[in-house]
């Protein structure tokens, strides 16, 4: 009988380690999801912070080239006002004004070419 007493304290501790093995197992698994979706937690917040950021960023590249073209354009302005740069409408302009002299021009040339080339031949049919 004292065989099967110590049989059954063997087998009551090798069940109570195999409970305590499972519920260590439970409790470690229960730990790593947890640790898991607090990673995931804190990498959705690293994610959005550097969204964030980003904007941010962009937000302060914006604002300096803003202020760089604001910087150009009084500048302009200001040696338009001192007359050192012509305004832009009055450089269209003379851009066209230029524009059909030369067309004239052409025009013009053309018809002493085409003048020309009739009076040669007339004179070469005397010939």
């Amino acid at each position: 009988s004292s065989g099967i007493n110590a049989e059954y304290g063997v087998t009551t501790m090798v069940d109570d380690f195999k409970k305590s093995y499972v519920e260590k197992e439970a409790d470690l698994l229960e730990e790593v999801n947890k640790t898991k979706s607090e990673l995931l937690e804190s990498l959705e917040k690293y994610h959005k912070l550097e969204y964030e950021y980003t904007q941010v960023s962009n937000v302060r590249v914006v604002q300096e080239e803003l202020t760089r073209l604001r910087r150009l354009n009084k500048a302009n302005n200001d040696a338009v006002k001192d007359g050192k740069l012509i305004p832009l409408e009055k450089v269209e302009e003379i851009l066209q004004n230029q524009q059909e002299k030369y067309q004239k021009t052409i025009a013009k040339l053309k018809s002493r070419v085409t003048k020309s080339e009739s009076q040669l031949s007339r004179f070469l049919q005397h010939l």
